[in-house]
């Protein structure tokens, strides 16, 4: 007897191997875009405390104060010396850019998003005759999944 087609069975088994192979396989894009993102957040940190970093050692001494927890946040944030104007074209207000949803409204949204935040912790250690230190931590930090993160790191400012 000539059989034409498939029975119920071996449709049944060829759907379940199907979808004993395709679970693993979504199971692993779901999580590498939960790692992208994580990744993305991270270094979009560590770029943030690398700018502020820099603008610390331009800074007058006197001038480097402690921002404390929980922080400013970078967007819709008043004035300041580290992000808000972010970018000035020109010598004038006209080419003033600040983290705002008209100014730069993708990187307004990223960081209302994730509530990206900075604070700074400020110690100060003298040497006597005048040689002072200031040991800075930059904590910059956001929420991710429902959780609280941070990214800390350290930079030494002399008053030399």
């Amino acid at each position: 007897m000539i059989r034409r087609g498939l029975s119920l069975t071996e449709i049944i088994i060829a759907l379940a191997i199907a979808v004993m192979v395709m679970v693993p396989v979504t199971s692993m894009f779901s999580t590498s875009g939960q790692q992208v993102q994580k990744s993305r957040n991270f270094s979009f940190a560590a770029g943030l405390a690398r700018r502020i970093s820099q603008h610390l050692m331009a800074m007058p001494f006197e001038n480097i104060v402690e921002v404390p927890l929980p922080g400013l946040a970078l967007h819709d944030s008043p004035d300041d010396v580290f992000f808000n104007p972010i970018v000035n074209f020109s010598a004038s207000q006209s080419g003033v850019k600040k983290i705002t949803a008209s100014d730069m409204p993708a990187l307004h949204d990223f960081l209302v998003q994730n509530d990206f935040k900075y604070a700074l912790s400020v110690s100060n250690v003298s040497f006597g005759a005048g040689d002072e230190i200031k040991s800075i931590s930059i904590l910059i930090t956001w929420k991710e999944a429902g959780r609280n993160m941070i990214y800390r790191t350290h930079v030494y400012v002399s008053s030399v």
